[in-house]
């Protein structure tokens, strides 16, 4: 009987934990596409990507997950764009994640950073600053 026949399904990289994050670390970038299953495997974690927008924008964890009505919280709106295009999280898993009642509010956030994206150049080096620690160093 081969290995895996029993139905099971192996994980993609096998290995002790830094042997993993070195692997990802390396081959995510690359690799990183909405119809690989993998990708989303070697993506960096969620918690990760929550861990560098905090230190890149100077706040806790509880000032990223808390919404307030009619305010902009851009550390909270990144990584909320930055979880659905690294990790390629369904609304469901960022409302959950990120404690949203509406998909709708998910992706109002969404299209709004996509937005500001297109014309701020501070907001844009910002992201590229997470991006490129997480590729750094995958905490």
């Amino acid at each position: 009987m081969a290995i895996g026949s029993q139905g099971k399904k192996w994980p993609a990289i096998l290995g002790r934990k830094g042997f993993v994050q070195r692997i990802k670390k390396r081959f995510f970038a690359q690799r990183q596409h909405p119809e690989v299953p993998e990708s989303k495997v070697l993506a960096p974690a969620a918690e990760d990507i929550l861990k560098v927008v905090c230190a890149v924008y100077g706040i806790k964890r509880d000032e990223l997950l808390r919404s307030q009505r009619g305010r902009f919280n851009e550390p909270r709106n990144v990584a909320i764009h930055l979880i659905r295009e690294i990790r390629h999280y369904t609304m469901e898993e960022v409302c959950r994640l990120f404690r949203m009642s509406r998909y709708s509010s998910a992706s109002s956030v969404i299209g709004r950073v996509k937005a500001q994206l297109e014309g701020d150049r501070q907001m844009q080096k910002r992201i590229q600053k997470i991006i490129d620690n997480l590729y750094k160093g995958q905490t």
